[in-house]
């Protein structure tokens, strides 16, 4: 952290605002809030312990079809058996995605075609 600027929340974009709290509430075991901002425009997820930052489902009328500039990366020591167990949950796997020969991510779509990655890391802290 630099001074007081610290990463606090991570937006997605979604047309069915439902489907993807659940299914981010599920992926993160993050506890789902009521939602918030004018017209319910927004549903919060909250990381139960207070050391994860905040995934805010954001209302679109619109995912693009290219890959988003900004997206989510998850770090685990155990990234097949988590991309098992998201697949389950309703994500997509990539599988017109560039992958260089050696590689430690695999690249998913949430259920509204936002691209994340789960990425092989010896140390997920």
């Amino acid at each position: 952290m630099i001074g007081d600027l610290r990463l606090a929340t991570i937006v997605v974009n979604a047309l069915d605002m439902n489907r993807a709290a659940e299914f981010w509430s599920r992926v993160l075991g993050y506890e789902r809030k009521d939602r918030v901002g004018p017209g319910d425009q927004f549903t919060k997820l909250t990381d139960p312990d207070g050391s994860g930052p905040s995934v805010l489902i954001q209302r679109t009328q619109h995912i693009p079809s290219e890959p988003a500039p900004v997206h989510i990366d998850l770090y685990t020591s155990k990234r097949d058996e988590h991309i098992d167990r998201i697949v389950a949950l309703g994500a997509t796997r990539v599988d017109d995605w560039t992958y260089p020969d050696e590689h430690d991510f695999i690249v998913l779509r949430d259920t509204e075609g936002n691209e994340f990655c789960v990425i092989q890391v010896d140390d997920p802290a």
